[in-house]
């Protein structure tokens, strides 16, 4: 019988150790797993000699695949989103993702990377409802950049007065006017406006 050998040097003097590896899927959690590690005493070359991992390593990422899709479209769900209507968005056959998420068949590597694209940005599902039209697509990513944008300025903050309030983007551009006004207690009052202002063309 053939005894195993380390690939580097040739030499059959090899411990074989055990460590646990965490592995992540974006959306599907994570999961500790045992795998071998070879190392060997002669030259001290480590790693897995044998191929005793891959179909372990597989086996678990496959898994988080699966969980993660099911908790984006099950997100999709809790958020009144029909699977339907994404569908007919996106072009893919009717109850792909019902299929999907109920394990009948398992999404390819780019049904899993669409999937995790509209769970991060949702507003891709109003392009693809535009046909992709560049101008439309523009028109709708500024818009929920704004969106997201708008709670995050402080606009009585004087750093940002001092600079005019303006926030400029690409295609468009957020105005603020900042203005005081005496009541007629006499005591101060400060007003504000916000305009955004799209380039359309």
């Amino acid at each position: 019988m053939n005894k195993q050998r380390c690939p580097a040097c040739g030499s059959v003097d090899i411990i074989d150790e055990k460590k646990s590896i965490l592995i992540k899927e974006p959306f599907g959690g994570q999961d500790n797993i045992e795998i071998h590690e070879n190392i060997c005493s002669t030259c001290g070359s480590r790693g897995d000699f044998f191929n005793q991992n891959e179909t372990l390593i597989d086996e678990t990422i496959k898994k988080l695949k699966q969980k993660s899709i099911e908790s984006i479209l099950n997100d999709f769900v809790d958020s009144k989103m029909s699977m339907s209507s994404i569908e007919r968005a996106l072009e893919i056959p009717q109850r792909t993702l019902t299929k999907w998420k109920n394990r009948t068949t398992a999404p390819s590597s780019s049904g899993v990377a669409l999937v995790r694209l509209i769970k991060l940005f949702p507003w891709l599902l109003e392009v693809a409802e535009n046909k992709y039209d560049y101008n439309e697509a523009q028109k709708i990513h500024i818009n929920a950049a704004i969106q997201k944008l708008l709670p995050e300025i402080d606009f009585l903050k004087e750093d940002f007065i001092e600079a005019g309030g303006i926030v400029a983007t690409s295609g468009s551009a957020l105005f603020y006017r900042y203005y005081e006004k005496k009541d007629m207690d006499n005591q101060e009052k400060i007003y504000n406006e916000v305009t955004l202002i799209t380039n359309t063309e």
